[in-house]
């Protein structure tokens, strides 16, 4: 067998076994799941009421926007308005005030003023956050390694 074709194999086996820890992963997430929302006597799925619910959560945090600043909040830990509107090419100041106010209301994000001429904010990830970032970790690790 030629190098570049072991090489593929051995690729092709390095995928299966990424596919195979998220099957596992995705299992055992469902579960957790549904012993939770039993515990909490929360629907989480098969009712209108619960699929309707679940979209409102979902809109609200994964809006325009929210996911950017969510992610880039995260990977740079602290993060001033102006780094966020550089970063966000194509979201007016408004918006981006707007959004950051309503992951500030969620629980999400933490405003910061330093005091400082001119006075200075920082943004960081509330605990909250946080935890939903690193929740989220697994699904991008999931989609950047199936898109390949």
């Amino acid at each position: 067998m030629s190098q570049r074709r072991r090489r593929s194999a051995d690729e092709e086996a390095r995928l299966e076994s990424i596919e195979s820890r998220f099957i596992e992963f995705g299992d055992a997430a469902s579960e957790f799941v549904k012993v939770a929302s039993a515990q909490e006597g929360i629907s989480y799925r098969g009712e209108l009421n619960a699929v309707k619910d679940n979209l409102d959560v979902m809109k609200k945090v994964f809006s325009k926007w929210s996911i950017e600043i969510i992610l880039s909040t995260y990977s740079l830990e602290s993060v001033g308005f102006g780094d966020l509107r550089r970063l966000m090419k194509g979201i007016s100041s408004r918006v981006l005030s707007k959004k950051l106010k309503d992951l500030e209301e969620l629980g999400l994000i933490e405003r910061s003023v330093i005091l400082s001429r001119p006075p200075r904010v920082r943004y960081t990830l509330s605990e909250r956050g946080e935890l939903l970032a690193k929740l989220g970790e697994p699904v991008i690790m999931y989609l950047r390694n199936s898109a390949g």
